[in-house]
């Protein structure tokens, strides 16, 4: 599949010079729904909604003049909300209703004591894309990595608190640059279509931008810039390395076949382990999907024409998350799926000419499958012989824990034990081992 990237580039030309936007607004708190509204828990201090005065139990009924019904309606006002905005609220406390006018309060800039921390801004399209650079602490001319991770529609701003965090925190620490820039609606971003409405086309779009402000950046050094894809990220990698001149390129839990035959295999991992079905129902369940991925994917066929075969329907709503008048497939517009189906991998991967690193979680039940590494590390090396490394490590699962197996991985993911501290350093420690031996090579 094509993009008309040179035609894009024009429209999305990395500036400094523009009136920035403001800052996204941290509003603070936290609550439930009511049939009335949302009911407060927490009101964190230095926040928004701490001047208001409002409490525990008290119940937020209207915020900026919309009712609110649930948590759903108050984040999505909330998330539009930047610094210095006026916002009205309406609540009621101790059986009396009240309203009251504050001015937003901008959301606190990161800080870290590996790294100094630069907020930015990108010119895409008709708007902006926010970026954070991270840089080892007072340090210059650093070799940089571009950060690309995974298809989901989660803010740069949560990637502290996250396995990515801990995972650039090792980078800092041995001297590496991190740059991360924001999908087209995300955080700070401003007058960018949002990110469950845009298709893969522009997720490359905007981390091609992202690579383009990294190499304008004046304490790195150009000739020593690197890119890290994980899961959805490693498909878009090599989209942005075959268009630049990268030191490297490194990818985790990646695809290389087409999505729809990838699925198939996923589908016969995932079924037994996450939904308790036999290995007799699960073929029987893939022979059914298979035909609906064929329409979907092959012949292009919208996911509203699918719902309307009858055969199909209830697979359609029920595996596709099918809803009327929502373009929603998997957390995205069904249109990025289909992209991703039509991108010739082996193509781009001939295309990536510098040394690559594919890194393979044995754990990994996402990924779940061998043939991807495998084929990514053969076919860069049929092109550039010797410059693809395979690497797997046994004990880490798609979301760099450690887990031993698919089934511990699994019920790891569901007790969220990623959050607890969980990060397998491996994957720190092959990443910065390899790096180091690209920086020793004469490039």
């Amino acid at each position: 599949m094509k993009f008309p990237f040179l035609a894009l580039f024009l429209l999305c030309c990395i500036s400094s010079t523009f009136a920035q936007p403001k800052r996204k607004a941290i509003m603070g708190m936290q609550g439930k729904e009511n049939p009335e509204g949302i009911v407060v828990d927490t009101i964190l201090p230095n926040t928004t909604l701490a001047a208001t005065g409002l409490k525990k139990g008290d119940i937020l009924l209207q915020l900026n003049g919309k009712q609110l019904k649930k948590m759903a309606d108050y984040n999505a006002l909330a998330a539009n909300i930047r610094t210095g905005d006026k916002v009205d609220i309406l609540f009621r406390s101790n059986g009396q209703t009240s309203g009251k006018t504050i001015s937003a309060v901008m959301r606190p800039y990161e800080t870290s004591a590996l790294a100094d921390i630069q907020y930015d801004w990108v010119k895409f399209k008709a708007g902006y894309l926010r970026t954070i650079t991270r840089k080892p602490k007072g340090k210059t001319n650093v070799p940089c990595i571009l950060l690309i991770p995974g298809y989901g529609c989660g803010s740069i701003e949560n990637y502290s608190s996250s396995y990515n965090g801990k995972l650039m925190n090792e980078w800092l620490k041995n001297g590496y640059g991190v740059v991360t820039i924001e999908k087209s609606g995300l955080g700070d971003s401003e007058g960018c279509a949002p990110c469950n409405e845009v298709d893969l086309a522009t997720d490359i779009e905007s981390f091609d931008a992202g690579y383009r402000y990294m190499e304008q950046l004046p304490y790195v050094d150009k000739s020593r810039l690197f890119i890290w894809g994980h899961s959805m990220g490693g498909t878009i990698a090599p989209e942005v390395a075959k268009r630049h001149n990268p030191r490297g390129v490194m990818v985790f839990a990646c695809v290389f076949r087409p999505w729809s035959e990838f699925l198939l295999e996923m589908h016969r991992v995932q079924k037994p382990l996450m939904e308790n079905l036999s290995y007799q129902q699960t073929e029987s369940f893939v022979r059914q999907i298979q035909k609906i991925y064929y329409e979907l994917f092959v012949l292009k066929k919208k996911p509203t024409q699918l719902q309307a075969i009858p055969e199909y329907k209830a697979l359609v709503e029920s595996e596709l998350n099918y809803q009327p008048g929502s373009n929603n497939m998997w957390g995205r517009h069904w249109r990025f799926w289909q992209q991703l189906d039509s991108v010739n991998l082996a193509e781009s991967w001939q295309k990536t000419n510098c040394p690559v690193l594919i890194l393979h979680g044995g754990a990994d039940y996402e990924q779940c499958s061998l043939v991807e590494p495998l084929m990514i590390e053969k076919t860069v090396n049929e092109a550039h012989p010797n410059t693809a490394t395979w690497i797997t490590i046994p004990d880490l699962d798609h979301f760099m824990m450690k887990s031993k197996d698919w089934q511990e991985a699994y019920q790891n993911f569901k007790t969220q034990q990623y959050t607890k501290g969980n990060f397998n350093p491996r994957i720190a420690a092959e990443t910065v081992n390899w790096l180091n031996g690209q920086i020793k090579t004469t490039p």
